[in-house]
């Protein structure tokens, strides 16, 4: 990067750039939310349609019918389907899928039953209690870590350490 290191410490704050070893590595840490960004996104948008078509099956305007605890973002008053469904957070769909209890339609089933949490990290466990986990489990929870590292994606958290966790 061809910047001054203090024009870039006025645009990042010094604060910011304590956490990291140098400016490079607060660089490579944008690098790799480069990375993931589109892949998250993607992930965001085809679950959530998926989760769209089968409320729609359920009831076609099953939008404007929600419990009071999933609050619908109309801010900025678009009232067309599709809009709207674009506006939702990916925390709305997860509790959509959790108060409808439609965990099933998230991802295919074949997926499901092949995914191991141990392909991300050998001491993952594959059960709760004594008991293998269920696919609706495998859901809850895939969803939980999605929005948790789509969160800190899109805030720009540091994802350095978390990447040497992963290859570790």
């Amino acid at each position: 990067m061809n910047i001054d290191e203090n024009k870039y410490i006025e645009l990042y704050s010094q604060a910011r750039l304590n956490g990291y070893s140098s400016i490079q590595e607060h660089e490579r840490n944008f690098q790799i939310l480069d990375k993931i960004a589109s892949k998250l996104s993607r992930i965001e948008i085809i679950i959530r349609n998926r989760i769209d078509r089968k409320m729609c099956e359920l009831n076609k305007n099953w939008l404007f019918h929600l419990p009071d605890d999933i609050y619908l973002d109309t801010s900025d008053e678009a009232k067309d389907h599709n809009t709207l469904i674009s506006k939702q957070t990916f925390n709305f769909w997860v509790k959509v899928v959790e108060h409808y209890k439609i965990h099933n339609c998230a991802f295919e089933e074949d997926f499901l039953d092949s995914f191991s949490f141990k392909k991300y990290y050998n001491k993952n466990k594959e059960r709760l209690n004594k008991y293998r986990l269920n696919n609706y489990q495998k859901v809850h929870v895939i969803l939980l870590l999605t929005r948790n590292i789509r969160n800190k994606a899109f805030h720009n958290e540091k994802f350095i350490e978390i990447k040497k966790i992963w290859n570790s």
